[in-house]
């Protein structure tokens, strides 16, 4: 028995370092400035030093490259260059006095295309006390239902609304790929902005699959959430957070927000924006999103799918049209 368990070790051991090595060379690729260059020489020396020795001598070596590989990841510096992409060139800034929030750098672009757009930002104030309803929206592309984007909607009684976002926040000439958000490439950046930008672009011009949810909170708890994401959107801004596709990713302030409501939530539940898919189904097990008597969870996606093309030439009723698909007034 205990030799099935050291055998059972040991293989866990070797795929977890086999994994670590994958990301090791992914760290050379994208980042091709740090020590790891001279750490595979040194790997290299090494092997061929012990090639007659004993394997351990070489998994010690290599458990020793890996290390020396996640050193260098620390102290790589957050990335801040000297020009973003225009989509994430600013970032939002919040005056908040009583129950006035007052924004400024709020995203409105209009959009002919996803690549032709104007570029325009607001200066909007809210009454926090008017706060009437909190929307979650998952969006999915290429038929993933895993993976998706994740976001906020925040509704207030005099009709005013705007969305967070958290997204991958890209240095001008950069690509965005998932391995890359894996390396500090990336900036993060939580966007502000209004529906008919944020939501817009993903349905009309992406062609995305968007679903908008809403949630049922406790009077209070809409006004609690939004200012944790504040919080978290300026804590990314001065600490200049890169992305991470897998620990700071659309997601992660999403579920940092929920806990702070929810400080009893299973810790599991930490691991969501590795499978950002789930939290949807996650919000309706325990009752936070808005169902009609009876309704079940893939009924609830179904009606609030928005589909494509909302209010098309009308982008002011943008916000209007996604109301009356979810509340079922329209087909």
């Amino acid at each position: 028995m205990k030799k099935v368990l050291a055998l059972s070790l040991l293989v866990l051991s070797d795929i977890a370092l086999t994994l670590g090595l994958l990301w090791l060379l992914g760290l050379y690729i994208y980042q091709p400035y740090t020590l790891v260059g001279l750490a595979l020489v040194a790997a290299f020396i090494g092997a061929y030093r012990w090639k007659r020795g004993r394997i351990g001598r070489i998994r010690l070596w290599l458990w020793g490259l890996l290390g020396c590989g996640i050193v260098s990841y620390q102290l790589l510096p957050n990335p801040t260059p000297e020009r973003w992409q225009t989509s994430w060139a600013k970032e939002p800034q919040f005056h908040l006095q009583g129950n006035q929030l007052t924004i400024s750098n709020l995203r409105d672009f209009h959009y002919r295309s996803e690549t032709d757009f104007d570029v325009r930002y607001r200066t909007e104030s809210y009454d926090l006390s008017r706060l009437t309803d909190v929307d979650f929206a998952e969006c999915h592309w290429d038929g993933m239902e895993a993976i998706c984007h994740t976001m906020l909607s925040f509704g207030f009684a005099d009709g005013k609304r705007f969305v967070i976002s958290a997204e991958t926040r890209l240095p001008e000439g950069e690509i965005q790929s998932a391995l890359g958000g894996l390396y500090k490439r990336y900036g993060l950046l939580y966007v502000f902005g209004t529906e008919e930008d944020i939501f817009a672009l993903r349905t009309n011009h992406r062609h995305e699959d968007l679903l908008v949810m809403p949630m049922r909170l406790k009077p209070g708890r809409g006004r609690e959430l939004l200012e944790s994401f504040i919080r978290i959107a300026q804590q990314a801004h001065r600490t200049h957070k890169p992305y991470n596709t897998i620990a700071g990713n659309c997601s992660s302030g999403v579920m940092e927000s929920f806990r702070a409501l929810a400080p009893d939530m299973p810790k599991l539940y930490d691991l969501a924006p590795i499978h950002n898919g789930s939290i949807s189904a996650l919000l309706f097990k325990h009752g936070a999103l808005i169902t009609r008597p009876g309704e079940s969870y893939n009924e609830l996606r179904r009606r609030t799918y928005l589909g494509y093309d909302l209010s098309p030439g009308h982008p002011e009723l943008y916000s209007q049209a996604i109301r009356r698909k979810i509340q079922g007034d329209t087909p």
